[in-house]
């Protein structure tokens, strides 16, 4: 058996001396249960896509389904359906809509006029509660286009080229709870256009060219719960409250824009948001009271964007939130106490960030952290506590995680000095061997120069 064998064996023989003979349901630190039963698995071996407990326990409970999903149980879930590929939402039923375009199609009170090159808005029976006209030819939406359609609750407008809305476009929609305006081009939403809809709770406007909005672009908005602007041209958000007229506002999505900086001022309104999506921007800069409104935030994405530098108090109002996305910005250094206020966080993503000076301090008082995202696997050391840790490995670099331990280390010290001295002891003492074969002596003492792990 060779040095290097036994090397291998002694390592592995110290990391499993310490967890392989464990005959109770409490793990030590960087170690977790296999469900019910005694057995205790490292934090790398949990959650990496292999069955190692037996029972799969290591692989349940593996979702992070912190932040938006948990939001959209809580308050979409029961009342709405995600939209889909087919506007109807009901069993096909008999058209009660009267004077239906001969390209659309109609079941109950809904009409489908997808793909049918219109130019304007159809003029049908008042009675029809859903109108979905996406992949059509519009360009404007003038005055009253919708008024006689009291009993509309659902409208989907994308897909078109729509470049101009008439401030008095969506008059008379009182009943209205959804509005789809993604994929056109709207440059510009003027203030008081939604003020009719004073039911509307999904305002979608994914994909358009706005680069500004105003606090009364959206007056009338009571009851609006998700407000979507990903996406667009937007440089800077409002200097004034953004939410002052939604009152129930919880989802609010700015991604995909080229927003520069948060304003102390912009959310000062929004107490009620609970979900904060703010990534793929060019934000470089925050302030320390940038979020200190938001006390029922659950989720703050601020990832893909340019900043630097975290504020040491930037956190401290965030007690509900439960998942933070910070990846991918070019953050160097982390405060040692940056995240302390988080006591209710459950998913921290650091993805793509190289911490310089990481350390366990960081994320110990993270006690109901779950679920944690590193740049490098090797960081997972430092949040030890944290059953689901990414990545596991690299697939390379694995005996780092054998020497996690001080047992583990001294194996390696007294390994490696026996080897040192039993080498330099060859080299000093073969000199004095008499050898025929001088060349298996030379080979032997280039062998010993060696160091020990090759």
């Amino acid at each position: 058996m060779t040095a290097g064998s036994i090397f291998f064996y002694i390592l592995i023989i110290g990391k499993y001396s310490i967890h392989g003979t464990k005959h109770d349901s409490h793990c030590s630190l960087g170690y977790f249960p296999c469900g019910n039963e005694t057995k205790c698995l490292p934090q790398l071996l949990h959650c990496n896509g292999v069955d190692d407990c037996g029972n799969h326990a290591d692989e349940e409970n593996c979702g992070d389904n912190n932040g938006w999903s948990q939001q959209l149980d809580k308050y979409f879930a029961n009342k709405y359906k995600m939209i889909s590929p087919y506007p109807f939402e009901t069993e096909p039923s008999e058209c009660l809509i009267d004077s239906v375009p001969v390209k659309c199609l109609c079941q109950g009170l809904e009409l489908d006029c997808d793909e049918a090159n219109l130019r304007a808005v159809p003029s049908v029976s008042p009675n029809v509660t859903m109108m979905s006209l996406q992949w059509n030819l519009l360009r404007k939406l003038p005055s009253d286009g919708f008024k006689k359609y009291q009993d509309l609750q659902k409208l989907y407008l994308q897909n078109n080229k729509i470049r101009s809305v008439s401030v008095h476009a969506f008059r008379g929609l009182y009943n209205l709870t959804k509005l789809y305006l993604s994929h056109n081009k709207i440059t510009v939403l003027k203030p008081g256009v939604f003020e009719d809809l004073h039911r509307l709770e999904w305002l979608i406007i994914e994909d358009n060219q706005l680069s500004r909005i105003s606090p009364l672009t959206f007056y009338g908005l009571n009851s609006l719960i998700l407000l979507a602007l990903m996406n667009n041209s937007l440089v800077h958000l409002p200097d004034k409250p953004l939410c002052q007229h939604m009152p129930r506002l919880h989802w609010l999505d700015f991604e995909g824009n080229h927003i520069h900086n948060l304003r102390n001022m912009t959310f000062i309104s929004c107490s009620t948001v609970t979900v904060l999506v703010m990534r793929k921007n060019e934000i470089n800069h925050l302030n320390e009271n940038s979020f200190a409104p938001l006390q029922k935030l659950d989720e703050l994405d601020l990832a893909s964007n340019k900043i630097e530098a975290l504020p040491p108090y930037l956190f401290k109002n965030l007690k509900e939130l439960s998942q933070l996305n910070l990846s991918y910005n070019p953050i160097q250094k982390i405060k040692a106490d940056q995240f302390d206020y988080l006591v209710k966080l459950k998913s921290l993503s650091l993805e793509g960030i190289e911490i310089s000076n990481i350390q366990r301090r960081m994320f110990a008082p993270l006690r109901n952290l779950s679920h944690i995202y590193f740049k490098k696997f090797q960081y997972c050391g430092y949040a030890p506590h944290v059953r689901s840790c990414k990545p596991n490995t690299d697939g390379i670099s694995s005996l780092e995680n054998l020497l996690a331990s001080i047992i583990q280390r001294v194996f390696v010290w007294v390994v490696s000095a026996v080897t040192c001295f039993g080498n330099i002891f060859v080299i000093c003492m073969r000199p004095y061997i008499r050898s025929e074969n001088k060349l298996h002596a030379m080979s032997i003492i280039s062998l010993c120069c060696l160091p020990p792990h090759q």
